[in-house]
């Protein structure tokens, strides 16, 4: 009798601590873009540290701790194996292991918290937590591996009055406001379980008195801050048109010879159209998506296509920019031992996503090629170390192995009034990295624009994801941004992230706005990542002292 209610008593106590990582993982994903339930991620995390101060072994805790991430990136990264649009297999594949393998991440930072709890006490590591969550966010956008999608402040890219802090701290300061929050809740929620405190005790309403402000101070200050953004009396204008031409990507990059080109000239003329029912208005800038050029234009042998886009554009007094893929050429004694190898005209080269600034009357300019490339899809990370993987592993779909661009790039735009201004592209995923997208504008860019490509997915949660992110790109930087895709979701971006006449997804569409030029800089775009920086500083202080060997454990 005895052993059947010990193990009853066992079940019930495992079911207790899976209902608890499920809430965690579920809160945290319900609280990403497109769902309007943000807040939830200020409570996301209480389910998950109330079940490790159930747990003493770390197999359990590390495996809870999984659960409740693996809830988190299924709701929030599903998208990304095509399962239901596309289903190609090599995205189906990679896909299934980002969402099985990317939530090891971050179980890291639980096991580091749970390694000062137990070495130091509940106290230190609740304190050091916030610190952790912020370095391991930003550790996780440096190098070829990086994948900053989820940072947990992206959840908020909604409420807008909340995230104008960035201008100071970017997305991490959101994170760190979202952990902080989390812990005073698991503090005030975890002592009146214990019946410790009751909703009268001076630590309850200590607690909420902590909540409160850390919840309304931002609020206040955004609301402040965005009145203030708006009233610059910024009297320079830019008119740009956006072309939405929302080709299926999959027939873009067709394989078939002849179906290709009459598909490029179909494309073509599609786009050329909708420019021209945009110049009746005379913008100073027409923008095409990412690799609207689907097709090596700049190569002598695609001369005609050039020259007759040049053309359009010269009758039309059009500048334009565009995504589109360039090619380097190089010998054998400088090709990069990823370069693909022509055995015909015994020569290398590495094809890149790029985009370039076609001016009237003007030669060919700068080409700016993309730099960040999304692991796998785009690029394999490392592929010169394991140059064995990069066949196995190509995409076939057009985009299978691009070059790694060199160098941020800041374009001269003239303007029809005589006067002019400096703008710069990145492409696609680039505009997920804050410290990547600061360096154009601490370069000297007065608006950015933002060309990609989503409509790989469907009407999926990824293309609302990453265009919500655009709105912390302009309150880091205090800059206009014209975002324009594929299929959608395009439009003009404030700096104070509102985001003006969005497009839907997956139609064809032209827009035409008006957008203010900026020269001055935020804190962000001056000084960059340092309280990323200051945070891992002290989360690596919190682990090091943890490491320290004969630590007397404090158990509370």
């Amino acid at each position: 009798m005895t052993s059947t209610a010990g193990n009853e008593k066992s079940h019930i106590r495992v079911l207790h601590r899976f209902v608890l990582a499920l809430a965690s993982g579920i809160l945290l994903g319900a609280s990403f873009p497109p769902s309007p339930v943000h807040a939830f991620a200020y409570a996301g995390l209480i389910p998950l540290l109330v079940l490790l101060e159930s747990i003493e072994g770390w197999w359990r805790a590390l495996r809870y701790s999984y659960l409740s991430f693996l809830i988190l990136h299924i709701l929030t990264l599903y998208w990304t194996g095509g399962f239901v649009v596309g289903k190609d297999v090599w995205m189906m594949i990679a896909g299934g292991a980002l969402l099985i393998v990317h939530p090891l991440f971050y179980v890291l930072v639980m096991a580091l918290y749970f390694l000062i709890r137990r070495r130091l006490g509940l106290l230190q590591s609740l304190a050091a937590l916030p610190f952790l969550w912020v370095a391991y966010e930003y550790s996780h956008a440096l190098g070829e591996f990086s994948f900053p999608w989820i940072t947990l402040g992206n959840s908020q890219a909604y409420d807008l009055p909340r995230i104008q802090v960035a201008e100071f701290t970017s997305v991490y300061g959101i994170s760190f406001f979202i952990v902080l929050f989390n812990i005073v809740g698991f503090v005030l929620v975890s002592k009146i379980a214990a019946g410790r405190w009751t909703l009268r005790s001076g630590g309850t309403r200590f607690c909420i008195a902590v909540l409160t402000v850390l919840y309304l101070a931002p609020w206040a200050y955004g609301k402040i801050s965005m009145g203030r953004a708006e009233t610059t009396g910024n009297t320079r204008q830019v008119s740009v048109g956006i072309v939405q031409p929302d080709f299926d990507p999959w027939e873009k990059w067709s394989t078939g010879a002849s179906s290709r080109w009459a598909s490029y000239d179909r494309q073509m003329e599609h786009l050329m159209q909708a420019t021209k029912s945009l110049a009746k208005d005379r913008p100073d800038l027409v923008v095409w998506p990412e690799t609207a050029i689907p097709f090596r234009i700049l190569l002598p042998q695609n001369e005609y296509y050039l020259r007759a886009l040049r053309t359009n554009l010269d009758s039309l007094q059009m500048p334009l920019l565009t995504g589109l893929p360039s090619t380097l050429f190089y010998d054998s004694a400088n090709a990069p031992i990823t370069a693909t190898r022509d055995d015909v005209r015994k020569i290398y080269y590495d094809d890149f996503n790029s985009a370039t600034l076609f001016l009237p009357g003007s030669p060919t300019g700068a080409v700016y090629r993309k730099i960040v490339l999304v692991p796998f899809a785009e690029r394999i990370p490392y592929a010169g170390t394991f140059r064995f993987l990069i066949e196995p592993l190509k995409w076939n779909v057009g985009i299978g192995m691009w070059g790694i661009g060199k160098d941020t790039l800041v374009f001269f735009l003239p303007l029809r009034d005589g006067s002019s201004t400096t703008l710069s592209s990145m492409i696609c995923y680039e505009s997920v990295y804050p410290n990547f997208v600061r360096e154009f504008v601490r370069r000297g860019a007065e608006f950015l624009v933002i060309i990609t490509n989503d409509s790989w997915w469907g009407n999926t949660s990824g293309a609302y994801q990453h265009a919500s992110y655009a709105s912390f790109r302009a309150v880091e930087n205090r800059r206009w941004i014209v975002r324009v895709a594929n299929g959608g979701i395009s439009g003009f971006v404030d700096p104070t992230g509102v985001i003006h006449d969005e497009t839907k997804l997956y139609t064809a569409s032209t827009l035409l706005g008006t957008i203010e030029p900026r020269h001055d800089q935020t804190f962000y775009a001056r000084h960059g990542d340092v309280f990323a920086l200051f945070c891992s500083g002290v989360a690596g202080l919190f682990i090091l002292i943890a490491l320290i060997p004969h630590r007397k454990q404090d158990a509370s």
